[in-house]
């Protein structure tokens, strides 16, 4: 046997059979917060893809703020393998949003050619999570093919995501949605403990 031969682990893929998605209850926070905390770190890894949160500090304002989008989102998700969070999709009404961000409308520099008609009546897909170790799964995929069903069900044809390009992109992020078939809508500029972050404005059909 040669004991120099390197071992190789193979990994079989996902099968999405084995998942479910259902909305969040208060029995999924620990995975809720493992999910957060894998992606939302001090270090935000652009190619991985990050929540701006650092979910590992202030553990309970976090449990605070999920019970919160528990109670008031139609729209807060997670994807499951047996009982095991594997990733979270959170998404607010246009009311929603815009109690929560009621000059965002106005805030946003929209792209010259962008029918603002879609602003009329839309849901934001706020938070989109998969945990760090089970990207590429298509875990993400099968959450946004239930918030798209959903909001369809509910007489809406539009959504927006806000994507961070600055001061560290998120190209995990972008590429996700590249792949959703997301159109650049507008460009918006916020601050978030005391720095300036430049968030690009994503606009789909659904």
């Amino acid at each position: 046997m040669n004991k120099n031969k390197a071992h190789i682990q193979i990994v079989k893929p996902l099968k999405t059979d084995d998942l479910q998605v259902c909305k969040a209850t208060e029995k999924d926070m620990e995975g809720l917060l493992a999910v957060a905390a894998s992606v939302g770190t001090g270090d935000k890894n652009h190619r991985q893809g990050f929540l701006m949160d650092n979910y590992h500090k202030d553990k309970e304002k976090y449990i605070k703020k999920f019970q919160e989008d528990m109670a008031n989102s139609k729209m807060f998700y997670v994807i499951k393998k047996g009982e095991k969070v594997l990733g979270f999709l959170l998404a607010y009404t246009k009311e929603q949003w815009i109690k929560m961000e009621p000059n965002w409308v106005f805030d946003t520099s929209w792209k010259w050619d962008f029918d603002k008609k879609a602003l009329k009546k839309f849901v934001i897909l706020e938070k989109i999570a998969v945990k760090s170790s089970m990207t590429g799964n298509g875990i993400g995929s099968e959450l946004f093919k239930k918030f798209r069903e959903d909001a369809r069900s509910m007489g809406i044809h539009d959504m927006f995501s806000e994507t961070l390009i600055s001061p560290k992109p998120n190209f995990a992020s972008m590429e996700f949605a590249m792949k959703q078939q997301y159109q650049l809508a507008g460009i918006r500029y916020e601050k978030f403990d005391g720095k300036v972050l430049t968030d690009i404005i994503y606009h789909r059909k659904l």
